[in-house]
């Protein structure tokens, strides 16, 4: 996410009364408050917020979106929700999902810019009821605008600030039940599944005929010697598919007794790389828009010089008119520059809309074997740029779009639920499953302090550091009370904290020279091939070789509860996509790290294994500016193309972090005190990770996006972590060591 800020706790809430109501302990038998309703319980009195945006020593960073520098603008706090309770025992916090006293919906507490660094009040008058110990305090932060800037790349406010789909405290039919309270992160395809699915049919209907481009039928015609050189009857080579060029025993399909010509084994080569994918080894082809183009480039580019070419045998010239109807396929769908002296085709584009559908519906080529064409397109309008798919249309990056290969249907099919890709178990992950980053949310769980006098709100100790150090208040506060009728102030006794954590990105190069993955790629397809044939290409990195385009966050649960902590029940993971990168943070310094990128995340305590919390893969979408193509596991990664590399952020054997005094974290002892189970990412802090391209890192460059649930993934990058308070997990190497 784009814009940061450094709030350091939103500090404390302090509530003042003109009077409160009594309690029934004999020691509170004083003059009751001239505000107290005796029919009610309760009090008129103010409630005076202190946010303090001071950058103390023990204080942890977020961003303008989060709020992460001293220099920029407080983003206010809106809809915000105020809860009290009456506990057993003062001086406790709510420790599990309870039923509260009442509810005060406060809604914008304070505006944009309305506190600064020394002065943090705000005053809202509204009642409390006697007795009252304890309070819970929720808040989000104002939504910001973009710039123009930004809104000329496209981006939203969704994108820069966040977006949740659910924000709700303690409501419901059951009263003001803290089980009621739900913050859920908002999907990125929302409301336009079925749209997104009819694109992606069609692009994967345009790949099916294209490659089973035939000579059956009509196409099954005599070769004019004039044209072809060859005179070549229909009688003399079959009814020829596309894939027919592709045998095992490396023999010409029309002259079957003689090894296969050049001209058909570009044809058998074609074919054999668009439909080859290895799911079983974890290969993803990349789908969207822009990698459809590139790959039709490729392919018309070959299929140009076949069709350009001079034959030298009757199978040459059959190869020769196959070409030309291929070509003339591909001009049903696609815009381009195709010389006819051969070379390579340029300027590739998709047709209009319009006329790809009616071309689609028409054409004759859609494999018998294969399942019913699809004909539902109604929810596509024609002014759908198909190479804006699905970035610009829908915000998600671009590997959430990937396709498979169906040997046995002859068709080409896009991945749905992405376990079906072959790196993961289980099911349910969609293109559903991918979130916005989480608004910036406030939350305070504390017990009170109170005061038989007055205050003024200048008497309030200001900052989040004087707000805890109890020498700062004067001697007629009592510490860890309740309210009473003589109680005329009250004041909660921790700071308000955030609910959201924070992910503090970095990227740094482990090397000056990187190496691809040429030699394997090539040994894979020739096993002839020695150790030194073939070897690995390099890349010497400069400061623009790749950009940082977004950053994937798996692991994320969309629903957490009351206390920001992942629901047990009707919950799901999916993944969090930020592409609100500054330009900035998009830089890779050839020497150094990039700028700091910032994602706002739920806290992904796992309390079914306490004692063993997981570990949280994140993908880079990076894009490959180095001039020239390389290969990653298993694709080519064409310059000026995106590509993916993965680092694992593993808490395994690392040192606690530091954690707050001044309040417990949740999750919570039955006594209110904090269990303080480390995790990846933790509410209220920051977890920073500097993510190394090493040396050997592109070896396991994607060009989609992986599950990144999965243990056994292939690591790209090394991580270097740290939470703010100082646990340090090392560097992560993209991709892993060799």
């Amino acid at each position: 996410m784009k814009k940061l800020m450094f709030f350091a706790y939103a500090g404390a809430i302090a509530l003042l009364g003109a009077g409160l109501s009594s309690c029934s302990s004999s020691d509170d038998a004083v003059e009751p408050n001239p505000n107290f309703n005796a029919e009610t319980n309760e009090v008129y009195a103010q409630f005076v917020f202190n946010v303090s945006t001071g950058n103390t020593p023990n204080m942890r960073m977020t961003s303008a979106a989060t709020q992460a520098t001293n220099t920029e603008s407080f983003r206010g706090i809106d809809n915000a929700v105020l809860l009290s309770a009456k506990q057993t025992t003062d001086g406790k916090h709510i420790p599990v999902s309870a039923v509260m006293d009442k509810r005060y919906d406060l809604s914008r507490v304070l505006t944009a810019n309305a506190i600064n660094k020394e002065k943090t009040t705000r005053v809202i008058e509204t009642s409390l009821p006697i007795n009252t110990n304890t309070l819970l305090f929720y808040g989000r932060a104002i939504q910001g605008t973009l710039s123009s800037s930004e809104e000329a790349q496209g981006l939203t406010a969704y994108d820069q600030f966040g977006h949740l789909e659910t924000y709700s405290v303690a409501g419901g039919d059951e009263g003001l039940s803290l089980a009621n309270t739900t913050f859920e992160l908002s999907s990125r395809i929302n409301g336009n599944v079925d749209q997104f699915k009819q694109i992606e049919n069609l692009l994967a209907g345009l790949l099916t005929v294209i490659m089973n481009s035939n000579l059956a039928g009509s196409n099954h015609v005599a070769l004019s010697a004039s044209k072809y050189t060859f005179d070549v009857t229909t009688d003399e080579y079959p009814e020829l598919t596309w894939a027919d060029y592709v045998r095992e025993d490396g023999m010409s399909p029309v002259e079957t007794s003689h090894v296969i010509w050049a001209l058909e084994k570009k044809l058998a080569d074609a074919y054999r790389e668009m439909t080859t994918i290895k799911q079983s080894e974890g290969e993803l082809r990349a789908g969207y828009g822009e990698a459809i183009l590139n790959t039709i480039q490729d392919l018309w580019s070959v299929v140009n010089e076949v069709r350009c070419a001079t034959p030298f045998s009757k199978g040459e010239a059959v190869a020769k008119y196959f070409a030309e109807r291929i070509h003339e396929r591909i001009k049903q769908y696609f815009n381009g520059t195709v010389p006819n002296d051969g070379k390579s085709v340029t300027d590739v584009d998709f047709e209009s809309l319009s006329n790809v559908i009616t071309h689609f519906a028409a054409d004759t080529a859609w494999p018998t074997t294969a399942d019913t064409r699809p004909t539902d397109f109604s929810l596509i309008s024609d002014d759908i740029d198909l190479a804006d798919f699905p970035q610009k249309l829908y915000h998600v990056t671009a590997g959430s779009a990937h396709y498979q290969f169906d040997t046995t249907k002859h068709q080409f099919v896009y991945v749905q639920d992405y376990n079906t890709s072959a790196v993961g178990g289980g099911g349910g992950f969609t293109i559903e499953s991918y979130y916005y980053p989480a608004e910036l949310l406030y939350f305070g769980n504390s017990p009170i302090r109170v005061s038989n006098n007055a205050n003024k709100t200048d008497n309030y100790p200001q900052t989040v550091a004087n707000w805890q150090k109890d020498s700062e208040w004067t001697s007629d506060w009592v510490k860890s009370s309740h309210v009473t009728s003589s109680t005329q102030s009250v004041a909660m006794q921790n700071d308000i904290n955030y609910g959201t954590s924070l992910l503090k990105t970095t990227i740094s190069y482990g090397a000056t020279t990187l190496k691809d993955n040429n030699h394997a790629i090539q040994v894979d397809i020739d096993p002839d091939l020695g150790d030194n044939d073939e070897p690995d290409q390099s890349i010497t990195v400069d400061g623009s070789t790749f950009q940082l385009k977004g950053v994937i966050i798996g692991g994320q649960w969309k629903k957490v509860g009351w206390d920001y902590l992942p629901q047990t029940t009707g919950n799901k993971q999916g993944y969090v996509f930020d592409c609100a990168i500054t330009d900035a943070a998009a830089a890779i310094p050839a020497t150094g790290s990039s700028q700091p990128n910032y994602t706002l995340l739920f806290d992904n305590y796992n309390a079914a294994t306490p004692d063993k919390q997981d570990k949280v893969y994140v993908a880079l979408e990076l894009m490959n500016n180095s001039g020239k193509d390389f290969f990653g596991e298993h694709n080519v990664i064409r310059k000026g193309a995106i590509f993916y590399l993965i680092g694992e952020l593993d808490i395994t054997g690392k040192a606690a972090p530091t954690w707050p005094v001044s309040h417990p974290l949740p999750p919570y002892n039955t006594d209110g005190t904090s269990i303080e189970t480390p995790r990846v990412f933790m509410q209220d802090y920051m977890t920073s990770a500097n993510f190394v391209i090493g040396e050997h890192s592109l070896k396991h460059a994607l060009l989609t996006v992986p599950d990144l649930r999965y243990s056994a993934l292939t690591l790209g990058m090394t991580v270097n972590i740290e939470w703010s308070t100082g646990i340090d997990f090392g560097n992560v190497i993209l991709g892993g060591e060799e």
